[in-house]
């Protein structure tokens, strides 16, 4: 059973001319925080997938 399907192509085109350090490091903080938006979506996918019930 297939439960992700993945499509290897960009939804948005960016182009960069020039680094941004500042905007680099709230990206960051955001991923990897340990109050991340990220650490927390996937806590409520593990944990609605271990709610299941057969």
């Amino acid at each position: 059973m297939q439960i992700f399907y993945h499509v290897k192509e960009l939804e948005f085109h960016a182009w960069l001319f020039e680094t941004d350090p500042r905007f680099a490091s709230l990206l960051l903080e955001q991923f990897g925080e340990a109050n991340s938006e990220l650490k927390v979506a996937m806590q409520y996918f593990t944990q609605a997938l271990a709610a299941r019930k057969p």
